[in-house]
């Protein structure tokens, strides 16, 4: 584990519980299976005696849906920020990983090289984007603060503080831990990565 620095803030990075892929009411933005509830209501519990000073979370309901449990045990508000969204924000159908790389198979190594570009976004303004929402986070200067989101914004955030040249082989699962901390960008530290206990 790393040693955290005096005034640093812990960031519980926690990627959204299973989504309904296909969720014929609102394919864009689907709510979560019932085995995605039930991820969310154990971190909820897992996270409820951590001393969490803020919850975030992404504007997608499976970011939202996953935060709310947690916001109910804890009597605290969820944020949405709007920077630490997937690249998927606003397209007609959510498509898991794995769908995409059975629907498209000619664009696999695409998407795995940028899951912004897949989607028609610049890679290094959704990255910017990202960060500079880390670094408001960090410069809030709260103890610890529950951020829920997804698979493309932690792996940017994992990738920028270890210094990783890609993020090709970072797996994030639904409803993992990823512990981060630090006072400012320039000194984040990992402390674990896609944990259902750290």
């Amino acid at each position: 584990m790393a040693e955290k620095l005096l005034g640093a803030t812990r960031l519980i990075l926690v990627r959204h519980g299973e989504p309904d892929e296909g969720n014929p009411l609102d394919p864009g933005d689907p709510p979560l299976t019932s085995e995605g509830a039930l991820q969310a209501r154990r971190v909820a519990e897992l996270l409820a005696g951590d001393g969490i000073d803020r919850i975030v979370s992404s504007p997608q309901r499976r970011a939202r849906l996953t935060a709310q449990p947690l916001a109910s045990l804890t009597d605290l508000p969820v944020e949405i920020i709007e920077e630490i969204a997937e690249v998927d924000l606003h397209t007609d159908r959510y498509r898991s990983p794995e769908t995409i790389k059975r629907e498209y198979p000619e664009r696999w190594t695409e998407f795995l090289a940028s899951p912004a570009a897949f989607f028609g976004k610049d890679e290094a303004e959704f990255n910017a984007a990202v960060l500079g929402a880390c670094e408001d986070l960090l410069a809030s200067r709260a103890r610890a603060i529950a951020v829920f989101s997804h698979g493309t914004p932690i792996k940017v955030l994992v990738q920028h503080a270890l210094g990783l040249e890609n993020r090709n082989k970072l797996r994030i699962s639904h409803c993992s831990l990823t512990r981060i901390s630090g006072t400012t960008l320039a000194d984040l530290a990992v402390e674990c990565i896609n944990d259902e206990y750290c």
